[in-house]
């Protein structure tokens, strides 16, 4: 969104004549700071267009932007069974935050599958970088990839994840949603998520299109 921004400022793009309006990923889009744009942009269509809000959870921000700028919405819930399919296998570790990387380490040395990725996500853009570097001084093909870095050097790194050219990528939660990369066959969370929404789209990264996967929850004394 904030690329589609400043282009559209920058060459005083017309959306005026627009006639369909698709929000998708609406939740993120607010979790990320960029609901103000979406306004701008709602602001800037033409009354009489059509337009669809999709978005995995309804916050109040959410909601308050459907009832403002859709007319007469139909609303349509998708009803789940099940929040994770039974082709990932969960587990969790106790650690105390000091011996996070230590276990990181044992846990890829014995876990890890050859061809195969493995995702780790961290809380922070910061944290996410240094973990890198030590996973990197420890010779590991190791990437970060998080809020900091633009699109263009985000999609390089998931190209590089499906190519075999990286075989461990540390993420924020920028790349708990959209990321769709068969050869990932762990996903560890080496912070806890905030909610439980998050856990859930972080540890789908794995076992897509059937495949089998594991997700592993390294948790503190505090957080136990």
């Amino acid at each position: 969104p904030g690329r589609v921004m400043d282009h559209m400022r920058r060459e005083t793009m017309d959306i005026s004549n627009l006639k369909t309006v698709v929000l998708d990923e609406a939740d993120e889009m607010l979790r990320m700071g960029f609901i103000d744009d979406v306004e701008w942009i709602l602001s800037h269509t033409p009354a009489e267009r059509q337009t669809a809000l999709f978005s995995a959870t309804m916050p109040r921000e959410i909601r308050r932007i459907a009832e403002s700028y859709l007319k007469n919405p139909v609303n349509i819930e998708i009803e789940q069974k099940t929040l994770t399919v039974p082709t990932i296998q969960q587990f969790y570790i106790n650690v105390s935050e000091k011996q996070k990387t230590d276990a990181l380490t044992r846990l890829l040395e014995t876990e890890s599958v050859p061809g195969e990725a493995v995702l780790i996500f961290h809380r922070t853009k910061i944290g996410a970088a240094d973990l890198t570097d030590k996973l990197q001084a420890r010779g590991y093909a190791a990437e970060a990839m998080h809020g900091d870095m633009n699109q263009n050097q985000r999609e390089t790194v998931i190209k590089r994840l499906k190519s075999g050219k990286v075989e461990i990528v540390v993420a924020t939660d920028v790349a708990a949603r959209g990321l769709d990369v068969e050869r990932i066959s762990s996903v560890i969370n080496y912070d806890m998520p905030s909610d439980t929404e998050s856990y859930v789209h972080r540890i789908g990264r794995t076992g897509r299109a059937g495949r089998a996967g594991k997700a592993v929850l390294f948790v503190t004394p505090r957080q136990q």
